[in-house]
């Protein structure tokens, strides 16, 4: 599990750190206080690769088309202030026996000539990659680089680059992971419909498909069964007492979330999962049992989950079941927030305690 970071130059982040971490982490603030950004930030220091950056492009929607067009402007919002010519630092220290530092750095180069010599001088580039670095070097397009390193101490483990011109993007590098890591959006993006079926398939041929039907039966205490089927394409199906078997689709976007993170929690052990606004779709009242299943498969499958919130009910379902359960080393809550004068972020560690006193008095712990 990380236990600690430290964030410099990355997305809104000039230099922030945080410690504390525990088992569930619930992330509060303000709009625009950095929490789907940090989010971002654990996803590099957990699979730092060009992989894990084209995946943060899909999720801010920078189209292919953009890139093309705008090469040079790829990367612009990685940079704290865009100061491209700023190196990024993600440091963190994960719970283990040695309790080693880990980094993650990333570096913008605006010509990228040691793209072109490491495909030319690798053996098994492919025709297209080699195609791709002639152009790269015929062509006065706006070209850029990421150069995505990973370091244990002072020992390099990975480097990755990952370019982009007018002629298209391309990466290049093995994907380093220290941690596995799966980044759940908001529901704007949606999970493909026969990738979830297919996830359902993995968990219940490991028979662990029934914990999805307990998720599923805190929404909705009626649903009996849950299968797949392939009628066109593979689909995750319910059904109700009495009833024919439905669409997971036909059931709300809450039911698929949950689909999603559940299949994820239990089909990849030793593993980190983001959520960003876990509250979406999910009625308050089922609030403080979604996070007691939660807690119990991730100490079951020893995964550590980040989630972010701006539901006051959420947050006070997250603190309720923490003190009835007695937990409070399992579960932590952090509150961000920006400095009036410098604009610096700020991520605060919350005792439960004081936090159960800010929900009383309606202090402020959401946007």
């Amino acid at each position: 599990m990380i236990k600690s970071i430290i964030i410099e130059n990355f997305r809104c982040f000039n230099y922030t750190k945080a410690i504390g971490f525990s088992r569930l982490n619930l992330i509060g603030g303000k709009n625009n206080a950095g929490k789907s950004a940090l989010l971002e930030a654990l996803l590099l220091m957990g699979k730092p690769s060009n992989i894990s950056i084209a995946r943060l492009l899909s999720f801010r929607k920078i189209s292919t088309e953009f890139l093309k067009a705008m090469p040079q402007k790829a990367w612009d919002d990685f940079f704290y202030h865009q100061k491209k010519e700023n190196e990024i630092k993600l440091n963190f220290v994960l719970d283990t026996n040695n309790e080693s530092d880990n980094k993650v750095s990333i570096i913008c180069k605006e010509e990228p000539d040691d793209f072109i010599s490491i495909i030319k001088n690798d053996a098994e580039s492919s025709e297209e990659l080699l195609e791709f670095a002639s152009n790269l070097e015929s062509t006065k397009s706006a070209k850029s680089s990421l150069s995505i390193i990973s370091y244990t101490k002072d020992t390099q483990l990975q480097k990755n680059i990952f370019i982009c011109s007018s002629t298209g993007r391309v990466g290049r590098g093995i994907e380093h992971t220290f941690i596995d890591t799966h980044f759940i959006m908001s529901e704007s993006f949606k999970v493909n419909t026969e990738q979830l079926a297919t996830e359902f398939d993995k968990a219940k041929l490991e028979g662990k498909s029934g914990e999805l039907l307990k998720a599923f039966q805190i929404i909705d205490s009626t649903i009996a069964e849950v299968d797949t089927f392939n009628l066109g394409e593979s689909s995750i199906y319910l059904k109700r007492n009495n009833e024919n078997y439905m669409q997971l689709s036909l059931f709300g976007d809450a039911m698929n979330r949950i689909a999603d993170y559940i299949l994820r929690i239990v089909n990849n052990k030793n593993s980190i999962l983001l959520i960003d606004e876990i509250e979406n779709g999910i009625h308050y009242q089922c609030q403080e049992n979604i996070w007691k299943i939660l807690f119990n498969l991730c100490e079951e499958y020893n995964v550590q989950l980040f989630a972010t919130s701006h539901s006051y009910e959420m947050i006070e379902a997250f603190k309720n079941f923490i003190l009835n359960n007695k937990v409070q080393d399992y579960g932590a809550y952090f509150e961000m927030s920006r400095h009036p004068a410098s604009n610096q972020i700020n991520i605060q560690k919350i005792p439960i305690y004081s936090l159960e006193d800010k929900l009383k008095n309606k202090r402020p712990v959401r946007g």
